[in-house]
Order: structure tokens, then C-alpha cells, then sequence
């Protein structure tokens, strides 16, 4: 390995908050595995079988889409990633918005997160992406994720690429709802002297939820997660709604060695009122990303 390439390989490490140094030295745009949906963060991950995820497919799970509440929906958020920790933590922002036609669903989102200064130079990353779904029978649509991400780490480290995800959605039910895919596949990520794979997983998961009464509701979701690194992840979140209008929310992730997105405990919060809506998740229980809080508001029209 090249002396470029060990360097490229220890940012990579440093910049993904502590992931398994043996992983970052053959992949790269690591980040964009990153939950940028403040409500299913606050399922540590969870729900993306769930529809109530909103225009936040067009970070992932864009085959929810044609399931969008109302015509469209625009939301704006801010993650601190890492906040007591001062060698990793980050500061991301993200807005996009999502529309929905008939059979058709459509998602466009950015994010920008900016990292600690090193002297004069300031690290970085990107994300601009789109998600687009299609409904060919009533119970079953399918969806596809685009996206160009990149990432600064030093005035001569930096690296750029696209992937994609594709994804399956049907609702068996109205109280089950499964999905499945594979998700960050994309040609290799070229750095300056060497080329990277990409975070590339498989992805399934099941939501379930039971009107308890005519003002309260709880949603019960499982996902599973296979990394092409050979690393298991699994994540179980549950949901409490009051009349619409009060979420709560809890979930635990439980993650193999290798994974980028390591085990911990979420919680969060929501409230709705009249098409706008505010949420809130905290990520801890976790050496690694304890301390991180994900904000967002949306609304929906």
C-alpha cells in the first residue's frame, strides 16, 4: 500500500467516527450510509418498511414514495454528529422535497456536513440526491435512489462518486408493510493514487402497526441489514401516536464489528399539526456516535 493510500485510508477511518480501520482501507463515501431522517433515527434506523417516512426518500427508500401523504412535501433539518467528541463531531445540514403523482413518486435532497478544522483547511463532505418510484400494481411499487456524494479531507485527499440504490415496497396490508434492496452499489470511488468500494449492503425490513383505540396507534418495525464487508446489522424501533398529533419514539440497533453504522440506543420525538411537522431523535448508548441529535421540520401540502 502506498504511502498516499495509508493516508487516505486513516482519514477515512478518522472522518467515519471510529469505523474499523481494516473497512475504511477498501471503501469509501461512507458517510452517506448516515440516517439524515430525524424519524427514523430516532428508531435507531428502523422503519424503512414503514410509509410515514415522507419526502425523506430521497436519501433512501424511494419506493415509499408513491405512498407520500398530500401532493408534495418539503422539509429542511440539522444533524450534529458526534457533538461531545472533538476530533469527529460534524455539523450536516439537509433540505429537499418530494412530490407525489398518481402511481409516480418523486424526491430530490442535499446535505452538507463540514467537520473540525484542521489549521486553515476545513473537512467536508457532500450529497445530492434523487429518488423516483413507480407503482405498477396496486400493492407493489419500486424505487430507485441516485446519487453523487463527495468528500474533503485534507487539500490533497479527496474523493467523489455516484451510487444507487434500488428497493422494493408493498403494502400487504394496512397495518404490513415490507421492503426490500440493495442499496450504495456504484463503480469504484477513485482517490488520488488508489480506487475504493463502495459501503455496498443488502437490505430487508418489516413494519407493523395496530390502532389502539380511536386516538392512539403504535407502529412495531424490524430491519436487517447485510454489508458486502460480511457484517450483520439488525434494528428494531417502535412508534407511539397520539391522535396524529404526539409521536414517541425508541429503537436499538445491535451491529457486527465491521459495520459503519455501529450499535446504539435511540430516542425521539415528534409532533404534526396541520401539515407541518417537527421532529427530533438522540443517538446514544454508542462509545462511538454517542451524543448526536438529528433535527428536522417538514411540511406537507
Amino acid at each position: 500500500m502506498t504511502v498516499k493510500k495509508q493516508y487516505l485510508a486513516a482519514v477515512l477511518a478518522l472522518f467515519l467516527g471510529g469505523t474499523a480501520q481494516v473497512y475504511a482501507q477498501n471503501t469509501a463515501l461512507g458517510f452517506t450510509r448516515i440516517d439524515r431522517n430525524p424519524r427514523t433515527s430516532a428508531l435507531a434506523g428502523a422503519g424503512a418498511a414503514s410509509n410515514g417516512n415522507g419526502a425523506y426518500g430521497a436519501f433512501k427508500n424511494a419506493a415509499a414514495l408513491p405512498s407520500l401523504q398530500g401532493m408534495g412535501e418539503v422539509f429542511a433539518g440539522l444533524q450534529m454528529w458526534e457533538m461531545s467528541n472533538e476530533v469527529d463531531k460534524t455539523t450536516n445540514l439537509m433540505a429537499g422535497a418530494g412530490f407525489h403523482f398518481g402511481k409516480f413518486g418523486v424526491a430530490l435532497g442535499g446535505v452538507y456536513q463540514k467537520g473540525v478544522p484542521l489549521g486553515t483547511f476545513i473537512p467536508s463532505d457532500y450529497l445530492v440526491s434523487l429518488g423516483v418510484a413507480f407503482r405498477p400494481i396496486e400493492k407493489l411499487s419500486i424505487g430507485v435512489n441516485a446519487r453523487y456524494a463527495g468528500q474533503s479531507f485534507s487539500q490533497d485527499a479527496k474523493v467523489g462518486g455516484f451510487s444507487a440504490d434500488v428497493t422494493l415496497f408493498s403494502q400487504i396490508t394496512d397495518n404490513l408493510s415490507v421492503m426490500g434492496g440493495v442499496a450504495c452499489f456504484g463503480p469504484q470511488v477513485k482517490g488520488s493514487s488508489a480506487s475504493y468500494s463502495l459501503p455496498t449492503h443488502l437490505d430487508l425490513a418489516v413494519a407493523w402497526k395496530q390502532p389502539l383505540g380511536q386516538m392512539h396507534r403504535i407502529e412495531l418495525m424490524l430491519d436487517g441489514e447485510y454489508d458486502l464487508s460480511q457484517s450483520l446489522a439488525a434494528a428494531v424501533g417502535a412508534e407511539y401516536v397520539f391522535d396524529d398529533l404526539l409521536f414517541l419514539r425508541v429503537g436499538y440497533r445491535l451491529a457486527g464489528e465491521n459495520a459503519i453504522i455501529p450499535s446504539h440506543l435511540a430516542l425521539g420525538m415528534g409532533v404534526q399539526f396541520q401539515g407541518f411537522r417537527a421532529d427530533i431523535s438522540y443517538l446514544t448508548a454508542s462509545p462511538i456516535l454517542g451524543n448526536t441529535l438529528n433535527v428536522g421540520a417538514a411540511f406537507r401540502f
